[in-house]
């Protein structure tokens, strides 16, 4: 029986180690299990985001090259059928040329037809003869195309390479009779020779439609703010892109790439002359950002439809993305430390290994902390755009030519584009946000279009603006115009998450005349680089004064005012977005870290070495001088520092609710009160089985964890 109750005590002990060992392998296992469905579902969603997005645009493009198929279907079909009459002389000249006419007011996408006649085939004693019937502002006229200029030349291929090659569709061209750019279909239509025999090529069918018919098409697909359409030949040259330059030049896609050193378009070019089709993951050399190059081909013409597709602007849902990877952290430090705690076994209740478990839960949640900061940095609500973003001139081309459409469908005043470059060379941001600027803004006019536009800009918000013009030149058809501007705008920032804040600010440059259809855009052409990081629009190594700049970048931003400004005829002005240039800051950290959280750091450490020499030993209090008043004392005494300290930052920050770190401060003042209070129980053998446990044991083995934890909380609370 006695021997019994002795073994009583080391069974209970037995029963707790086995309990303890049980609740940590299950925290640990329902952690793990817990982290990998996160992470599982964080994957998922990350994965349907971009398949959907991809499945969409793959479908948008064939949808497109079903459009574009079905209208050069037509004209191949239709050119065929009355190329193949005149070949078998089926049809009189003159029935042809009703047929002619006929196509023109059977389909309305057709701009021209056309029927060309080679030397001398037409009329022995007439060397050439071209019939063309023209759509022109509603009306079909008749051109003698012939009397315009002579169309066996080389450089109208439309004609002489399908004399020498069979049918074909052209390179893009200006017509002159038509007065657009074209491109054209010819199919030859054969003769042959009463004394030889001999068939011969008579003349040619063309039929042209406008590249502007291509375009709407290519241009009303939804490729995201900054994604655009593009369309190439069999030979690889570009029939339709925002970029006009681009089609005009007739550079192929080989030539590009390889000027470019783009190994991607390299191989883009090799499968649209396979008549294949994909999606191809590409980074541009020009701008460093991600893409989708989404490409399939035109069955009746060969031709390759392309699309460009930003993985920037991809529709994540930011704040889900930041709350599952919180989630995911979370759960991974209360996996590591039951993990610590069952390799340390602490069940056993050793005291060295308590306090290894001590500590690794204190890094660990540490380290938490610090991931929590880099989710919050990297996933904020910066990263949903305010405007479209112009990161190329070929994104803003397509957003010029959409709107001077839609201007054109309204039958409103043509927009008038003026390219504006922004330069700053010093900034500086005050503690009540306003944001002053001094460097160089210029604007380029185009001499003889645009000479009767007033020049001149106003910065929107502006409280005060001066600018003086510096020069004004004449040069590539343009008149450059630069002032030199010193300005201070208003700028609203968040210091809800202080010291961890990022935000956006922007200058919105608008031109002076509201009485016109006048706009600015970003004169993206003035800058070697436009990638954001590369801060276009900085002085080099130019940095605002506690902050770091991330990106600068061009946005068009969608108009808010609302008021006409006293204008009473209607204007387009409200439907064109705003030219804005922007920039993200994100605060020095490590500035607000040494002047905010030294003086924090400092007194957690002294707390914490007070608790652990609180001690009942009369020797070592007399010794050290530590006895519970004199530790009241020291507590009181840290608290005016740190209550100082926290007042100082209350004046320098200029908000009205708590802010990140202040939740630091009041951390330490209840830390403060919980050891002074430790003290006095501790010295007053109160009846707590929290302190009395191996002399006061518990409270110094749960102060750093503890405290990391709460600033867990803390940190999920603020930025979740």
């Amino acid at each position: 029986m006695g021997e019994l109750r002795a073994k009583q005590p080391e069974m209970q002990r037995d029963t707790k180690k086995r309990i303890i060992f049980a609740l940590l392998l299950l925290v640990a296992a329902t952690s793990l299990v817990g982290g990998i469905v996160l992470i599982a579902c964080h994957l998922r969603y990350k994965r349907e985001v971009m398949e959907a997005t991809k499945s969409r645009l793959t479908s948008l493009t064939f949808q497109a090259t079903r459009s574009i198929d079905l209208v050069t279907r037509t004209v191949t079909e239709n050119g065929d059928s009355l190329a193949d009459q005149l070949s078998r002389g089926g049809l009189s000249n003159k029935a042809a040329q009703a047929r002619l006419r006929e196509l023109l007011e059977r389909y309305p996408h057709f701009l021209s037809s056309a029927l060309s006649y080679t030397p001398y085939a037409f009329d022995p004693h007439r060397r050439l003869y071209s019939l063309l019937y023209a759509r022109r502002d509603g009306r079909i006229e008749r051109t003698q195309l012939d009397k315009i200029y002579d169309y066996t030349k080389p450089e109208y291929d439309w004609f002489g390479a399908a004399i020498d090659h069979g049918p074909r569709w052209s390179q893009p061209f200006y017509g002159k009779a038509s007065r657009a750019l074209l491109v054209a279909y010819s199919v030859p239509f054969y003769g042959s020779d009463k004394a030889t025999g001999r068939r011969f090529a008579r003349g040619v069918v063309t039929i042209t439609i406008s590249m502007e018919e291509i375009g709407r098409i290519i241009e009303s697909l939804d490729l995201g703010p900054t994604g655009f359409g593009a369309l190439v030949s069999q030979q690889g040259t570009y029939l339709y892109h925002p970029d006009t330059e681009m089609v005009l030049s007739r550079k192929t896609l080989m030539q590009i790439s390889r000027a470019q050193k783009d190994r991607d378009r390299l191989i883009l070019a090799e499968q649209a002359g396979k008549r294949a089709s994909g999606v191809l993951d590409h980074r541009s050399i020009s701008t460093g950002l991600d893409s989708w190059l989404i490409y399939a081909p035109i069955p009746s013409t060969g031709w390759s439809m392309q699309n460009t597709f930003i993985k920037d602007d991809l529709p994540w849902d930011i704040d889900l993305l930041r709350h599952q990877l919180m989630q995911i952290t979370t759960v991974l430090v209360i996996f590591a430390s039951a993990v610590a705690a069952l390799l340390y076994r602490v069940s056993d209740g050793n005291q060295t290994r308590l306090w290894a478990l001590s500590a690794t839960m204190a890094i660990c949640l540490a380290v938490g902390i610090g991931v929590l900061w880099k989710i919050s940095l990297s996933h904020n609500s910066l990263s949903r755009n305010e405007g479209v973003r112009v990161n190329d001139k070929t994104a803003l081309t397509r957003i010029m030519h959409s709107y001077s459409r839609a201007s054109a469908e309204r039958h409103t005043e043509a927009p008038v584009y003026i390219p504006t470059g922004i330069f700053i060379e010093s900034a500086s941001l005050n503690n009540i946000g306003e944001l002053a600027v001094t460097g160089y803004i210029w604007q380029k006019y185009r001499l003889g279009e645009q000479d009767a536009v007033p020049r001149g800009f106003t910065i929107s918000g502006a409280s005060s603006l001066t600018a003086q013009e510096s020069y004004s030149i004449k040069e590539n058809g343009f008149e450059i115009v630069r002032w030199h501007i010193r300005c201070a705008v208003p700028q609203v920032i968040d210091h809800s998450k202080y010291p961890l804040e990022q935000d956006r600010l922007s200058l919105r440059i608008l031109h002076q005349d509201l009485n016109h259809n006048v706009f600015l855009v970003p004169d993206l052409a003035a800058y070697n680089f436009i990638n954001s990081t590369a801060l276009p629009g900085f002085r080099k190594g130019l940095s605002i004064p506690g902050w770091k700049i991330c990106r600068s970048f061009f946005e068009l931003r969608e108009n808010t005012d609302n008021t006409n400004f006293g204008l009473e005829r209607p204007l387009d002005k409200d439907r064109f977005p705003s030219f804005c240039f922007s920039f993200e800051i994100q605060r020095n950290f490590t500035d607000a870290f040494i002047s905010n959280l030294t003086a924090l750091i400092i007194v957690t450490i002294l707390l914490f070495t007070l608790l652990m020499l609180t001690s009942k030993d009369a020797q070592r209090v007399t010794f050290m001088q530590i006895g519970s008043g004199r530790i009241l004392n020291i507590c009181a005494s840290m608290f005016l520092v740190i209550a100082f300290s926290h007042v100082s930052i209350r004046r320098t920050i200029v908000v009205e609710q708590v802010f990140y770190l202040e939740y630091f401060f009041f951390l330490t003042y209840v830390t403060i009160l919980m050891i002074s209070i430790n003290s006095v129980l501790y010295s007053l053998n109160a009846n707590v089985p929290l302190i009395r446990y191996r002399e006061n044991l518990i409270p110094r083995l749960c102060f750093w964890p503890c405290l990391f934890a709460l600033l867990f909380l803390i940190t999920v609370f603020t930025f979740y």
